[in-house]
């Protein structure tokens, strides 16, 4: 790539981290910090009756100041998506497991910084890698997650690591145990959205579990050291399913999935989506989404909202203000995972993973929004994106509308894949630094001086400035 790629990495051992390292070439200079940190842990008063509830702990507490560790004047749009070790690239840099995330500059497609945790051998290993990561509204701390074995492969503690962008150091180590149906249970990170609520407030929702079993989910005060301001648990929610949770447009409310693995595999269409009301915790169920609802987005202005079927491949609509809904079509893809939209919102772009079947999926399908029905604008569907395609998973739009782009995350290859949405054909294949797996990202403006806005991430367009060019996209038709 020509230039020198800024790292930061983090050693593990079993539960706790014990180093803090940083390096750009082989040479490895550690900090060892680890107890002065859990010091630094158990004497703050970061807990609030949320996190308790919900089951959030603050691990330890880390020294984040530092130099800058990336150019942001030079790469004012970055995207960022996790990379991890889960795939079966011959070529991968990295032996054994390892979790963090990279930074690839928005228009010259070249990595330009990555944050890597990384066990040692002795540890016995990693449980899971991170899926989701993303940047709090202000582009100011990261989000990052991964498991560990403890003592038996079935038994695991989850993270999730909060840090700092401006210096790509460790901030906080969080872990997440909760109550469930009256058992302890550790749920590994899923997902992760940022928004601004319709006060103003930024907020960062964690979403742990896989498959159809999600919860809890953690809403974070990015601007109060990261406090849990709401925990989204069983008791809320009840048969939580798979953790792809969606704020509104204008911030009001939650999406949460209702499912269950007996849900998924129900005769009849019995799952459905939550609507969670932030002010008051009030929730609205709307049934009868399918029996596996993933992938949710909506319009800019919140008046549809659209969800896919990852069991029975298709995409339904709900009209945000009967709570009903109001039809549903196929997906173009088998086992559609992610969703996003055109710049007009003209189209719906379903991320074909195979979820539920294969999960080897390689292909993108198109709907159209109005008339809500399948795309047949193209010679042939679904979209082949090539490269290390393989279990594609989110499509997230480039916020310059001159570009006109989906990139879309990549979990058992070793590319972030470029779709150009004028063609309808991949254009770029971005490797990732450690030849390691992506999956969610998003795009961030930043300032000179780190001051920073998230664009867009999985859940579609957060930043106001995105919404106006889209409305003026779609006035001029």
């Amino acid at each position: 790539m020509g230039q020198q790629i800024t790292r930061r990495a983090v050693l593990l051992s079993g539960a706790a981290v014990i180093a803090m390292a940083t390096f750009a070439s082989a040479q490895v200079t550690l900090f060892p910090e680890v107890e002065e940190a859990m010091a630094r842990a158990a004497a703050m008063d970061w807990a609030t009756p949320e996190s308790e509830r919900g089951g959030l702990y603050l691990v330890a507490q880390f020294d984040s100041s530092g130099p800058d560790a990336w150019d942001a004047a030079a790469h004012p749009l970055v995207y960022i998506t996790s990379e991890s070790y889960d795939n079966d690239n011959p070529d991968r840099t990295i032996a054994g497991g390892f979790a963090g995330f990279h930074l690839i500059d928005g228009y010259s497609k070249q990595v330009v910084a990555e944050f890597i945790a990384v066990t040692t051998p002795e540890t016995g290993g990693m449980r899971a890698g991170p899926h989701g990561v993303n940047v709090s509204p202000d582009g100011r701390w990261a989000y990052v997650g991964w498991s560990e074995i403890d003592d038996s492969p079935t038994q695991y503690t989850s993270y999730v690591a909060i840090v700092n962008m401006q210096t790509l150091k460790i901030d906080k180590l969080l872990k997440q145990e909760s109550l469930y149906q009256g058992q302890l249970r550790a749920q590994r990170l899923h997902h992760i959205q940022s928004w601004r609520d319709v006060d103003g407030n930024d907020r960062t929702v964690l979403q742990w579990g896989f498959g159809a079993n999600g919860g809890p989910h953690h809403i974070l005060d990015p601007n109060d050291d990261n406090r849990v301001v709401r925990s989204i648990t069983y008791d809320d929610v009840q048969v939580m399913g798979h953790p792809y949770t969606t704020p509104s447009p204008d911030g009001k409310t939650l999406y949460v999935s209702i499912g269950s693995p007996e849900l998924r595999e129900a005769p009849f269409k019995g799952a459905g989506i939550a609507k969670v009301d932030l002010e008051y915790g009030t929730v609205t169920n709307i049934m009868e989404v399918g029996n596996h609802p993933i992938g949710i987005t909506h319009d800019v202005d919140g008046r549809f909202t659209y969800v896919v079927d990852g069991s029975n491949s298709l995409v339904y609509k709900i009209d945000n203000d009967t709570d009903e809904v109001v039809g549903h079509t196929s997906a173009g893809v088998a086992g559609p995972y992610g969703i996003a939209m055109n710049w007009d919102e003209s189209l719906i772009f379903t991320v074909g993973k195979g979820e539920g079947t294969h999960n080897r999926g390689a292909v993108l399908g198109v709907v159209n929004a109005k008339p809500f029905t399948s795309y047949t604008g193209l010679r042939q569907q679904p979209i082949f994106m090539g490269g290390s395609a393989s279990s594609l998973d989110h499509a997230i739009l480039h916020p310059d509308p001159k570009v006109n782009e989906l990139w879309v995350s990549n979990m058992k290859g070793w590319e972030t894949i470029v779709l150009d949405i004028d063609t309808f054909e991949p254009s770029d294949w971005i490797k990732t630094p450690n030849g390691g797996d992506t999956h969610s990202g998003g795009f961030v403006r930043y300032a000179p001086d780190f001051t920073g806005e998230l664009l867009v991430d999985m859940g579609g367009p957060k930043s106001e400035s995105i919404r106006e060019l889209i409305r003026q996209a779609k006035a001029a038709g």
